[in-house]
């Protein structure tokens, strides 16, 4: 089960960020030069199951609201994880991660991650300082903090930037490169647009973009994995929903499927 999660809730907790430090080519979404607009509304929550091969190991609600991040206006997107009765016999899951980013969608100012796993707990924040250009990594366990690193502008967490994708306008063809940080390190986020599909998933018959983050810097079961992907469906429409996720690796296949979409009750 360890492998288990260190695919599935990794690839969907870390969002599309998979590090690669390539250089911009013709056919790049330059996320600077591009004037974003929230497309999703405040409130929204999904729901997703989640599994290995033919089973269904967990579930993970992905919702986003607005809120105060040290008191100016931002959204707080949670990401929440738990393993079902039938993988917690094996290994025991319950994972919250946080994301506060700009109420514009144009960067992140913090990004949390509290892992409860079997036996191992982690308790982790990445802060950003959008002006100053510097992130920081802290172990939230021990107290320990490491050094501040250098950010570009408009860069995001692993978890935030699910939400500037879906804001983007994207075709078949373009490449997304997005400025990413964990607070440990930057890296550039480089995700192809493969190709538009209409296909079936558990909301029913959809148009889709397939998107494909570059994961060739990437290390762990993907780097022992020869022929490793991890691919991304969002809806071919204005709301860009993020229909499904699916990872081939030498364990096994994964999966991330949207089973529920709930928006915010307007007030009468």
């Amino acid at each position: 089960m360890g492998r288990i999660r260190s695919v599935i809730l990794a690839a969907l907790g870390c969002g599309l960020a998979c590090g690669c430090m390539g250089a911009e080519k013709s056919g790049t979404i330059d996320p600077l030069t591009i004037k974003n607009a929230p497309v999703f509304s405040a409130g929204e929550e999904l729901t997703y199951k989640l599994g290995w091969g033919f089973f269904r190991v967990a579930d993970s609600t992905l919702s986003v609201n607005p809120g105060f991040y040290e008191e100016q206006p931002a959204l707080k997107v949670t990401l929440e994880t738990e393993t079902n009765l039938f993988a917690d016999a094996f290994y025991k899951v319950r994972n919250l991660s946080t994301s506060w980013i700009s109420p514009e969608v144009t960067h992140a100012f913090e990004f949390s991650a509290v892992q409860k796993e079997s036996t191992r707990n982690r308790d982790t924040v990445a802060t950003f300082k959008p002006v100053e250009l510097t992130a920081r990594y802290r172990n939230n366990l021990n107290g320990s903090e490491r050094d501040e690193i250098k950010i570009e502008p408009g860069t995001f967490d692993p978890l935030g930037i699910v939400y500037f994708v879906r804001c983007l306008d994207f075709k078949v063809g373009d490449d997304i490169l997005v400025p990413t940080s964990n607070g440990k390190e930057f890296f550039y986020t480089v995700v192809h647009v493969v190709k538009k599909v209409k296909r079936k998933f558990a909301l029913g018959k959809r148009e889709a973009f397939l998107l494909e983050p570059d994961i060739k810097d990437v290390g762990g079961v993907f780097k022992r994995s020869e022929g490793g992907r991890i691919r991304f469906y969002f809806s071919a429409d204005e709301e860009k929903l993020p229909l499904r996720m699916e990872s081939q690796v030498a364990v096994g296949s994964f999966w991330a499927e949207l089973t529920e979409v709930k928006k915010a009750v307007s007030n009468p």
